[in-house]
């Protein structure tokens, strides 16, 4: 994660960066450059996650976010969403946007900076591109965790793993030949994994 700090980023899309730290709300004003990365704002400082994702990283999160989908509609339990900003924590202003979350109870973000989710999904899903940082990851969680989530799984597409890690501090590793399923919070669902990775 690359950190772009305001005094030396004058301008990002239509509207020059204010030299301090920025609020939540301004943030949800900005319009992000056309320059292929993402961005999430941490503790008030605007930052560079990764460039746009390439097919390994797209085809993953599209494939299992189809399968989480399919499983809220046939249990009528839970709304998943791509790519959303989540409004982790308002006065250290930071906004993040998991891969995939998935809400267990309803939630509303009419009336919120962005139309973005207050808080944490119930769980947080992160599918690891070449330049995430352990580093940054283990910050993303803490963040997740402390706003609330109950699960935060990371799929890494270079290991055809998926890490299910648990508020607790627990976590349950699946492979191939595995079924991804977690229970406790997902009753129903499943996918092999070898679908879920191809072959």
């Amino acid at each position: 994660m690359t950190t772009v700090r305001t005094q030396t980023r004058m301008r990002i899309g239509k509207d020059p960066v204010p030299p301090r730290p920025m609020t939540v709300e301004e943030y949800a004003r900005f319009e992000e450059p056309e320059d292929e990365y993402r961005y999430e704002l941490v503790q008030g400082v605007l930052t560079v996650e990764e460039p746009g994702p390439g097919y390994p990283h797209g085809s993953l999160q599209a494939d299992l976010s189809r399968h989480l989908g399919n499983w809220a509609r046939q249990t009528g339990h839970g709304d998943v969403a791509v790519d959303m900003g989540c409004i982790i924590d308002m006065t250290r202003a930071t906004v993040r946007r998991p891969d995939i979350c998935i809400f267990l109870e309803p939630v509303s973000w009419e009336n919120t900076p962005g139309n973005w989710a207050q808080g944490a999904p119930d769980i947080a899903i992160e599918v690891l591109s070449p330049s995430n940082r352990p580093g940054a990851m283990r910050e993303k969680m803490r963040d997740y965790f402390e706003a609330g989530a109950l699960r935060v799984w990371i799929v890494d597409p270079k290991t055809r793993t998926v890490t299910i890690h648990r508020a607790d501090g627990s976590e349950t590793i699946f492979r191939d030949g595995d079924r991804l399923e977690d229970p406790d919070v997902l009753p129903g669902f499943g996918v092999e994994m070898k679908e879920l990775f191809g072959g």
